[in-house]
């Protein structure tokens, strides 16, 4: 896979524990918060394609969203990965929660960036939907918030991965709080790379 040292990816053995959670759970519906070079969607979607899963993913910077695509395209995955192109929280706000099912079939262009202004709210064909799956690895003074949307769009018993909970710690005192405070959320953290913090919604 094409990366660089500016592109952080998942620790291995955090993509494992990734990767046997997908295995074990089998979410239809997962959202990925931060795309950087599409590696840890990648590693997702291997796992997803074996059951029909669906990977959806946010990225803000260009760069990074056209080494995604290329990495994502040489994988052979982008059937199975939509890259939604702008900021993770304005996209997040124009995804409205509904049961599985009523949005069969009109997700837009795979592994193609759709502009968080394209089209009419939430997205060209809707974008009301819930997730069985979260993984957040993105602006990390804002987990607290995406953790927020997280919740908004979960089915019931939905897994939320959080990753760089310990590398990052002073800048996730809210995320934590909101974790504690939440009394519909159950979760653990493993120091596992740069740590990870897995939680169920209930």
């Amino acid at each position: 896979m094409e990366s660089s040292k500016e592109f952080w990816n998942v620790d291995k053995n955090a993509g494992n524990l990734l990767q046997a959670l997908i295995f074990t759970h089998h979410p239809k519906h997962i959202l990925e918060i931060g795309t950087s070079n599409g590696y840890s969607a990648i590693l997702m979607a291997k796992i997803a394609q074996q059951y029909g899963g669906h990977i959806t993913t946010i990225e803000y910077f260009e760069k990074r969203i056209a080494l995604a695509q290329e990495n994502i395209a040489q994988a052979g995955l982008s059937d199975l990965i939509t890259v939604l192109q702008g900021d993770a929280l304005e996209v997040l706000s124009r995804f409205s929660p509904s049961y599985e099912g009523e949005l069969e079939g009109v997700l837009e262009s795979k592994a193609t960036p759709t502009p968080a202004s394209a089209g009419t709210p939430p997205y060209p064909g809707g974008r009301n939907m819930r997730f069985d799956f979260f993984f957040i690895d993105a602006n990390k003074k804002q987990y607290a918030q995406y953790l927020e949307h997280c919740l908004r769009l979960a089915n019931p018993g939905a897994i939320i991965v959080a990753d760089n909970t310990i590398s990052h710690r002073n800048k996730l005192a809210d995320f934590f709080a909101a974790l504690e405070n939440n009394k519909n959320i159950q979760f653990l953290e493993l120091e596992i790379g740069a740590g990870l913090v897995i939680a169920q919604a209930k």
